[in-house]
């Protein structure tokens, strides 16, 4: 839980920026900005891509690039440090000030083991050895305390057989342990400030919450401070002190977040806000944010976000207010979400409902998005599957092994109907995508489309077929070819599977990517020019062109902004409306499931362990891994997950040999480590409620409604979660 920081009121800030100005040639991309880090605190920095997040963050080290121009100061306990050079600047970075960045992946050497590369950072940065020079003399005289130190960091930061991790390389860690990792490297030099930025965007809400948890801990246990780079509000609301909200170069409010988050003062934050989905929100009602952030080199003399708000006028574009006291520690440059709050929700209504008429989406006639299926099939696609496997070679001559990444499926899809699949990142969601939409067939089982199975792939049948199943990427760039314009692309399917001339499929293209919301003078560019957001909606409106009848949507909105994503979400709402599309949602994020789905599968490690309503299943999870998925998500009680016995997903090389979820769970008893629970229907919770446990309903129940003054009830055997504990994982 937070703790109050009444402390900070009184003390010296850590960082003290002031007017800040950052260009790149004659384009200023930062303009005068102010912003304080004080000791102990957790400060967000929140806002869209472009907004000038990650600008702002790296000018703190002088990693803004060689083209960058900086005026104003940037003061790092009590010292001018905007201006060193650049032998100044190593010093600093990975000592005084860490860094955590998005992505782990791309920042571990692939050539070193883990433990290569945190004994050598220790050399370099840990105050106990790097003023001391000829580092390859203290590597030999001080190997094993250097061992010894690089283990205690990987507990430090959670990670399990820390011994084992040591020898292991980058690409044989989960995202989650290579996140950690970066901690670790990160927590090196003793730093007093972080700089975490997008540090777990895509990563699953368990490992999400736990990553952010142990951050925080470390931060308030060690006395320091952080300034965490993020695009999302709910998680900024469960872990920061304070938050700052930036748009287009400019700070527009700055306050504790437990003031700034419930009740908003400036439009754009209660515009973040009203376009992000909650375990709440009802289907239809989330209001995107209108429009792009303006290139820094259009910029008006107003208020950035003029061009954006509804509550705008005429003065508002012609003048900058500035930043002026809501309340003491609570700063905004505008006060019109305070005061026309009520007004500013009517307007937006008002405007898409009269964007859904104007465009005629509303109507099904000549909707360019499709039209509504006509097919007897109450069922679009059926997956029945015993066993889906890969397989694994033990050294350069190993005879393959088969290792089962699905078992014991049984999925169903209505016509008309949009069913989530959750869980976390190697459970074999993206697998069971794959088969359903016929890509590969099952080892032992069938997938069924339209009530016969489907071809063999890559056969002439197969390909006949491909129109009616199509599917939307999680990266939308590395499914588009850098050589033609979107709209070609677009076009292109249309020509091959409809038989359209150029001409007519050109003109089929520009009318699905306007219904889309990509403008014409986009739709003409190269896909490298685009942001994530347009290239998502021309992949939407690539599948969609050919009137599928089963769309798969893999993690579609996962990289995108909550404005973007809010646009995103209300198209595949509006297609689901004017169609009889079937989809299958493929996502961690709980809220966008909830929002966008009417039924839900959670999987865990090949398993299917809950269905039902969506509603239903993440409102009054059964199977206690529901119930670590809902506690975890960013806005969600969390209290619940202090039952969980700490552990992660077993490897699918090493299934084990009783249930999946054994190791990690609050009811296991010796019985879960011999026999795999069958997917059951439960009475009385609605259709096509099943869940696969063998705890009676009553304690999944009271599971489900966790009191957190009733941890007692759950304290389960201490010699069975020891053993469950130490089973292998992945």
């Amino acid at each position: 839980m937070r703790t109050p920081q009444a402390a900070n009121k009184v003390k010296a800030p850590l960082l003290k920026i002031r007017d800040l100005r950052v260009a790149f040639g004659d384009v200023e991309v930062l303009h005068g900005v102010d912003l304080d880090v004080v000791p102990g605190e957790i400060h967000a920095l929140i806002g869209e891509s472009g907004s000038g997040k990650s600008v702002l963050a790296r000018s703190i080290l002088g990693l803004a690039g060689h083209r960058s121009r900086l005026t104003g100061s940037i003061e790092f306990d009590g010292r001018t440090i905007s201006g060193l050079t650049e032998r100044e600047y190593e010093k600093l970075r990975g000592a005084d000030i860490g860094l955590i960045v998005q992505d782990a992946m791309a920042a571990l050497n692939p050539m070193r083991t883990i433990g290569q590369q945190l004994v050598e950072t220790i050399l370099y940065r840990h105050p106990k050895f790097r003023t001391q020079g000829n580092k390859a003399a203290l590597a030999a005289s001080h190997r094993a305390e250097l061992n010894e130190m690089a283990v205690s960091y990987l507990k430090q930061v959670g990670i399990t057989a820390p011994e084992k991790r040591m020898t292991s390389y980058a690409h044989q860690l989960s995202g989650g342990m290579r996140q950690r990792i970066m901690i670790a490297l990160a927590l090196v030099g003793e730093p007093k400030l972080l700089l975490a930025d997008e540090p777990t965007t895509a990563l699953d809400v368990v490992v999400q919450r736990e990553l952010l948890q142990e951050m925080r801990e470390i931060v308030l246990a060690r006395g320091m401070s952080m300034l965490l780079v993020t695009h999302d509000l709910h998680l900024a609301h469960d872990v920061a002190d304070r938050v700052s909200v930036m748009y287009a170069g400019y700070i527009l409010e700055d306050g504790p977040v437990a003031k700034v988050l419930p009740n908003p003062s400036h439009p754009y934050t209660e515009g973040l806000l009203d376009a992000m989905p909650d375990m709440e929100s009802t289907r239809g009602t989330l209001k995107p944010i209108k429009g792009e952030i303006p290139p820094p080199e259009k910029l008006g003399r107003g208020c950035p976000f003029a061009s954006r708000c509804v509550l705008a006028t005429e003065r508002c574009r012609g003048f900058l207010p500035k930043m002026a006291e809501v309340a003491p520690g609570w700063t905004s440059r505008c006060m019109e979400a305070h005061v026309k709050a009520a007004e500013l929700d009517d307007l937006a209504l008002e405007d898409a409902e009269r964007e859904r008429e104007a465009s005629g989406v509303a109507k099904t006639e000549g909707n360019p998005l499709g039209h509504k299926q006509d097919t007897d099939f109450a069922v679009v696609v059926d997956a029945r599957i015993l066993r889906h496997c890969y397989y694994a070679r033990k050294g350069f001559f190993g005879r393959r092994r088969p290792w089962n990444v699905l078992e014991d499926v049984d999925l169903k899809i209505r016509t008309g109907e949009v069913m989530g699949l959750v869980g976390e990142s190697g459970c074999g969601k993206s697998t069971l995508a794959r088969l359903m939409l016929g890509l590969a067939r099952p080892t032992e089982g069938s997938v069924r489309f339209k009530g016969e199975e489907y071809p063999e792939p890559r056969t002439r049948e197969w390909r006949a077929q491909r129109p009616a199943a199509q599917m939307i990427y999680q990266d939308p760039f590395s499914c588009f070819d850098e050589r033609m314009s979107v709209v070609d692309q677009v076009a292109e399917p249309l020509m091959v599977h409809r038989g359209l001339s150029k001409d007519e499929a050109l003109a089929k293209a520009f009318a699905v990517l306007r219904a889309s919301g990509l403008p014409e003078h986009h739709a003409k560019k190269l896909p490298g020019v685009m942001s994530g957001g347009q290239l998502q909606r021309a992949a939407i409106a690539r599948a969609i062109a050919l009137r599928p009848a089963l769309l798969v949507c893999d993690e579609p909105v996962a990289s995108l902004d909550v404005s973007i994503q809010a646009q995103v979400l209300e198209l595949l709402n509006e297609l689901k409306r004017t169609t009889r599309m079937a989809m299958l949602f493929v996502s961690h994020n709980l809220n966008v499931v909830r929002y966008i789905c009417d039924r839900v599968a959670v999987m865990y490690l090949g398993r299917m362990v809950e269905t039902g309503d969506v509603d239903e299943v993440f409102h009054r999870p059964l199977h206690p891994y529901s119930k670590l998925l809902t506690a975890s998500t960013p806005g969600a009680d969390a209290s619940v997950i202090r039952i969980y016995p700490k552990g992660s997903m077993p490897s699918p090389i090493d299934r084990p040999a009783g249930c999946v979820f054994a190791n990690r769970c609050p009811l296991a008893q010796s019985r879960c480590l011999k026999e795999v629970p069958k997917l059951t229907a439960v009475e009385g919770m609605g259709e096509g409620r099943a869940v696969a446990c063998f705890a009676p309903l009553e304690k999944l129940v009271a599971l489900s409604e966790y009191d957190a003054l009733a941890t007692s009830e759950f304290a389960q055997n201490g010699a069975i979660q020891s053993t469950l504990a130490n089973q292998p994982e992945a």
